[in-house]
């Protein structure tokens, strides 16, 4: 599943083709909000906005919600790109002059007032958006404090998109082992420099997914790595997907675990897991 950075740099690339542009072609084919095109055609678009995982496109007096889930994906192409078989199921098209942008397979798709975005069962639930470049750490302390999520263990706090929104599997990992803490302890059992480097290790690790398009390791260690033959799948994180394998930092060896059925890696040398 697409997590925070993902979402907010494909809202960034829709921002690009949609935004300030009236909408010349306007086709929904997933059936909730089919022959519900007349609310969007020759109305320009005001907005695309990431909310954790969500997608938020303001047109007229309505907004299209999308959550892509695991198999939903957006694209988009100029107006004259001709399309190759995806074996995807499109869901909608949304055209300008110039581009087009489509989203397949997701199956969360609703066309929403602006009042009812603060009801909304997923929006409302949503703690700080950690890949908005507006929240800053402030808010993440804010969250580490609070006295509802003391008793939770990291690894499963940490995807909890009522305390930070926009982390799923990769950013766990990669956020506990930049933090250097054990995925199974608790937040009471964090000292308040714990605390801090968490949520500094919180903004930087989500920053950099963000800049550096999924990679978790400094852009000097990405480099590093892919001239000694590596791919950018073996080369991209620190301990997310590569147990078996040595730490790049200690030499040792990285651990896997399922944990309620979700992906969780880890060195247990640098995190000092008991």
């Amino acid at each position: 599943m697409p997590e925070g950075p993902e979402i907010h740099r494909m809202a960034n690339k829709l921002a690009k083709a949609l935004e300030g542009k009236k909408l010349q072609h306007v086709s929904f084919f997933y059936s909730p909000i089919m022959d519900q095109e007349i609310l969007f055609l020759n109305q320009e678009v005001e907005y695309v906005r990431a909310k954790s995982k969500a997608l938020l496109i303001s047109v007229g007096d309505n907004v299209l919600y999308s959550h892509n889930q695991l198999y939903g994906r957006w694209t988009v192409n100029l107006k004259t790109t001709e399309l190759k078989p995806t074996g995807r199921t499109l869901r909608l098209e949304l055209g300008t002059d110039k581009h087009v942008a489509r989203l397949w397979s997701a199956t969360d798709i609703m066309l929403l007032e602006p009042w009812m975005l603060s009801g909304h069962p997923y929006l409302s639930k949503l703690g700080p958006d950690v890949a908005d470049i507006h929240t800053e750490t402030s808010a993440i302390f804010g969250q580490l404090h609070e006295e509802r999520f003391r008793r939770r263990q990291l690894c499963h706090l940490l995807l909890d998109q009522s305390f930070l929104a926009g982390v799923g599997n990769y950013l766990r990992s990669e956020i506990l082992f930049d933090a250097q803490l054990s995925p199974f302890m608790k937040l009471s059992e964090l000292s308040e420099i714990q605390i801090s480097n968490l949520a500094h290790s919180v903004k930087k690790i989500t920053l950099r997914a963000y800049t550096q398009k999924g990679v978790t390791v400094p852009a000097e260690l990405y480099e590093s790595l892919k001239s000694t033959g590596l791919t950018r799948r073996e080369a991209r994180h620190f301990v997310f997907t590569r147990d078996g394998e040595p730490c790049w930092k200690c030499g040792f060896e990285i651990s896997h675990k399922r944990v309620s059925g979700r992906r969780l890696d880890f060195c247990i040398s640098c995190q000092e897991v008991a």
